[in-house]
């Protein structure tokens, strides 16, 4: 605490600092702003890691009635949470307790949007997390049905080792996407520690022309 400061009006001004952060530079408040611009129109939208729902619960308030959403979650745990947040809106969302890396299989329409936000789901044990190879694997399925000027957003966990590597993997698998059929952007908190949670938006300007 700094000198000369109590200890209440520190936690105040602390507690402050902390609100600001997240009611506007937020990575994950930041990711949804980005999607407000394209959810109005969805038909068909993807929450690859369904977690706690909170995804899953702005991505059914903000697509229209005849949207479809299917929520990916491995954990049982995770999809009967996102089950009782969504409650509303369960008549247009797919619930399915199974790995994303099967997204190729079960969705194969055009996606309007995908969400991933990797890692592992809070409060509950953090050594069931996402993969590497599993989250490329889905990535990359997620990205071949994306619609044109459709977007999908990739939230980051650098800051555990599997999420380590999956920063490692995403960086150079995103850099490589062709520049004609995709746009990569990322954003991140440069003040920041380098193990705080950043976000990639890649959205699909154009189609590989057919030979």
């Amino acid at each position: 605490m700094p000198e000369g400061s109590c200890g209440p009006c520190w936690k105040k001004r602390t507690d402050e600092r902390r609100e600001i952060l997240q009611t506007v530079s937020n990575v994950l408040e930041q990711g949804r702003f980005s999607l407000l611009r394209v959810l109005g129109k969805a038909r068909l939208v993807v929450d690859a890691t369904a977690g706690n729902g909170r995804d899953t619960l702005f991505l059914a308030e903000h697509t229209p009635p005849e949207a479809h959403i299917y929520a990916f979650d491995i954990q049982k745990e995770a999809i009967q949470k996102t089950r009782a947040v969504t409650a509303a809106y369960a008549e247009k969302i797919h619930y399915l307790v199974c790995g994303h890396e099967f997204l190729g299989q079960i969705v194969p329409e055009e996606i309007d949007v995908a969400v991933f936000n990797l890692g592992y789901l809070p409060g509950a044990d953090h050594g069931i997390t996402t993969r590497t190879e599993t989250t490329r694997r889905a990535a990359a399925a997620a990205l071949t049905r994306l619609r044109v000027h459709g977007i999908c957003l990739i939230t980051v966990y650098p800051g555990h080792p599997e999420g380590s590597a999956e920063a490692d993997m995403l960086a150079g698998y995103l850099s490589r996407l062709p520049v004609h059929e995709f746009t990569v952007g990322c954003y991140q908190l440069m003040n920041h520690k380098k193990t705080a949670p950043y976000l990639y938006l890649i959205e699909r300007t154009g189609r590989r022309c057919p030979v």
